[in-house]
């Protein structure tokens, strides 16, 4: 019987200070992976000096988004399955052990997945919620219990089956995927810590306006599987509250702020994506409060540019 081989791929951009990080997380585990490739998705930085301290696979490309390193990387693992281990993140030791004895328990099932503790400030948290209402689907479509990809570990047949990881979702494109999947096949949740997630200000999770529009616009690819499942139609709109909710009062206060500080562009397109995604209640109080602002004198009108946003 062949053994069971476990792929973990690293994707990449202009992260060299943590790499380095993540490299040694993967090679410290206690069920050494067969197969460690790190994709650089053409880094201008000294990414390649430190992928060559390693004993992994080095594969530089030009830049083709999250998506397109991180299906590069499935496209030439060896693994029957694969870890994504984003650069600035770790795994903990036992990742790889305690995952394939999910798996040995529940071999049926297209990935199964963990939890993370923060790796940053002091002041981070997370909450594990991951009860099957009225399965895993119906849970994800409720909110994103797993998180990043770190913590899950997937059948690489699945992810080839299922087409990989989409560009047009870039932004909430894993969570797309644990949808995706979820649909198709079951999946399964141990729930021990197995990851450290990092925060940082140039993290994409950090960019919420991106995020809400991306997480907005997956679920709204979930309406046409709803189908006559009165449970997922509550979880769908749960789902979409639950979003906006998560990134729409961060985007408020960013708006507040930029406007403050007289970045009207960056104000100005806060605001435009509550009023395109989020709730008709977070709208009046943005209003409310900057013409408020505004009346007081705590924020005044300018004519000068800042500088243009950029998402």
């Amino acid at each position: 019987m062949t053994a069971t081989r476990v792929s973990v791929i690293i994707p990449t951009y202009n992260q060299d200070r943590y790499l380095g990080d993540a490299i040694e997380s993967a090679l410290a585990q206690t069920r050494l992976p067969e197969d460690i490739i790190v994709i650089d998705n053409g880094s201008t930085d000294r990414t390649p000096e430190v992928a060559a301290r390693y004993p992994v696979r080095y594969i530089r490309q030009t830049n083709q988004g999250i998506c397109g390193s991180t299906n590069r990387g499935i496209a030439e693992a060896t693994g029957d399955y694969v870890v994504i281990l984003h650069s600035d993140d770790r795994l903990l030791p036992h990742h790889v052990e305690t995952n394939l004895a999910a798996f040995a328990a529940h071999p049926d099932t297209a990935f199964v997945c963990g939890d993370y503790r923060w790796l940053g400030p002091d002041d981070c948290w997370h909450v594990h919620r991951c009860e099957p209402l009225p399965d895993y689907y119906g849970t994800l479509l409720r909110l994103n219990f797993i998180g990043p990809p770190i913590v899950v570990m997937f059948r690489r047949d699945v992810l080839l089956a299922v087409g990989g990881f989409r560009r047009e979702f870039e932004g909430a494109d894993d969570q797309e995927v644990y949808l995706r999947i979820a649909r198709q096949y079951p999946i399964h949740c141990h729930h021990r810590v197995i990851a450290e997630y990092r925060r940082h200000p140039s993290q994409g999770s950090q960019k919420l306006i991106k995020m809400l529009a991306a997480a907005i616009r997956t679920l709204q690819a979930q309406r046409p599987h709803l189908g006559n499942h009165p449970e997922y139609r509550v979880a769908y709109r749960a789902g979409i509250r639950q979003r906006q909710g998560l990134y729409g009062q961060a985007i408020f206060w960013q708006a507040l702020r930029a406007a403050k500080a007289r970045q009207w562009s960056t104000s100005l397109a806060c605001a435009a994506v509550l009023v395109q995604y989020d709730r008709k209640d977070l709208i009046g109080p943005l209003y409310q409060r900057f013409f408020g602002m505004l009346k007081t004198g705590e924020i005044k009108p300018s004519l000068s540019r800042d500088k243009p946003f950029v998402q």
